[in-house]
């Protein structure tokens, strides 16, 4: 089988410890509200130097951050499942099913060979990694086609390309800020593992955790109050993008020690509830201000 096709049928069969589809619908990530409030931030975070179309697009960032929830669209699911719908594994990476050693895969395809290879068969766990990395370069190489352009006309054409794979690519990183995108517990811990703690398994806890409580709790200003530091250029993508999702990861535990304490929703008003969405918040505004920042500078160096 080639790998386009293993790719293709890994998709198609059902898998265990990689965010199934669960007894109860999941809503958008972060809800619209939390993506949106994180670009914001990480647009007013961006330094002068970066391009002035850039910067005007602030508000058309923050509207495209959510866009490839929109694309959940169930007329399209019942035309045909391609699109990838709830549970499409762009969104999402469970670290317990990946060995460290698949990380070296040069991309997507290799990575679902390597995993065959480590005895992952039928299981995805997760393609967010290479999404953030194929949109930064994406980005990078549109900033570099971007300097070299001709002439006004294709300039702007260049500039539209730019605008809407930087705000998809967004999405992408605010996703990995929160915990629930990069491990099996993403709704709930894992029924079929072990949970000594006795950690919530209900099947809401993702929505009232990211949509619910965000919603209602979260706001800009408490973002814009988040320390972002200064923006930094990011040496390595595929390792800041795996440093990003592992650090979110590492919040795992305390998320459920938080919902063990007092479950997440609407009508939580506890200091370190609302201190954990924002950190997590702030971590994505954070590493999408320093992405777009690090696309923009790489791309005027040939060997980037």
């Amino acid at each position: 089988m080639n790998i386009a096709a293993a790719l293709v049928a890994l998709l198609l069969v059902p898998f265990s410890g990689s965010h199934p589809e669960p007894e109860h619908p999941v809503v958008a990530a972060w809800g619209f509200h939390g993506h949106q409030i994180a670009a914001r931030v990480a647009t007013e975070g961006l330094p002068g130097e970066m391009p002035d179309f850039f910067r005007e697009a602030a508000h058309q960032l923050v509207w495209l951050n959510p866009e490839p929830d929109r694309w959940r669209d169930r007329a399209e699911q019942e035309a045909d499942p391609a699109l990838g719908g709830h549970y499409n594994p762009n969104h999402y990476v469970n670290f317990e099913g990946v060995p460290d050693e698949v990380w070296e895969a040069r991309d997507r395809y290799a990575y679902v060979d390597s995993l065959r290879a480590a005895g992952i068969d039928g299981n995805i766990p997760g393609f967010l990694p290479f999404a953030i990395v194929e949109k930064t370069q994406r980005l990078r190489n549109g900033f570099r086609r971007w300097r070299e352009a001709e002439s006004p006309e294709e300039r702007r054409w260049i500039e539209a390309r730019i605008v809407n794979d930087a705000g998809i690519l967004g999405h992408y990183v605010t996703d990995g800020s929160n915990p629930h995108h990069t491990t099996i517990h993403f709704n709930g811990w894992d029924r079929n593992t072990p949970n000594p703690r006795g950690f919530t398994t209900d099947r809401t806890f993702h929505s009232r955790f990211e949509s619910q409580f965000v919603g209602a709790r979260v706001s800009l200003d408490d973002l814009r109050r988040a320390e972002l530091g200064a923006p930094r250029v990011i040496a390595d993508l595929r390792e800041g993008a795996l440093d990003h999702l592992r650090h979110a990861n590492s919040h795992v535990v305390r998320l459920y020690e938080l919902e063990q304490q007092e479950p997440f929703g609407p009508g939580t008003e506890s200091a370190e509830h609302h201190a954990f969405a924002v950190d997590r918040l702030a971590d994505g505004a954070r590493t999408l201000r320093n992405l777009w920042w690090t696309a923009w500078i790489t791309s005027a160096d040939e060997d980037a």
